[in-house]
């Protein structure tokens, strides 16, 4: 499953200011093994060889399936699309 850019860039962002390593782009795997914006992926998790790391992939889309049902895990209602409709209306109404 997809997530979308805007929650990617939130999820780069808050990782980032934790002091974590971002390795951002498209995906490719040539002769010379997997690359992501031609750096190679392989060089750039050996800069972390030693360390217990936690390595976090998810393809980036435009938008989520907006027929797959999901539950908002703040309110718990069950939704269709890239946010829950009641707590984005709340939202909006509380910030006026």
């Amino acid at each position: 499953m997809a997530i979308s850019k805007s929650e990617a860039r939130k999820l780069t962002i808050n990782v980032t200011e934790m002091g974590a390593q971002v390795l951002r782009g498209v995906l490719t795997v040539g002769p010379d093994g997997a690359a992501i914006n031609n750096v190679p992926v392989l060089e750039w998790l050996a800069q972390h060889a030693g360390v217990e790391i936690m390595l976090i992939a998810t393809p980036v889309g435009n938008a989520v399936d907006a027929t797959e049902l999901k539950t908002c895990s703040r309110c718990g209602r069950d939704y269709k699309g890239d946010a829950c409709p009641h707590c984005a209306e709340a939202r909006a109404r509380l910030r006026g």
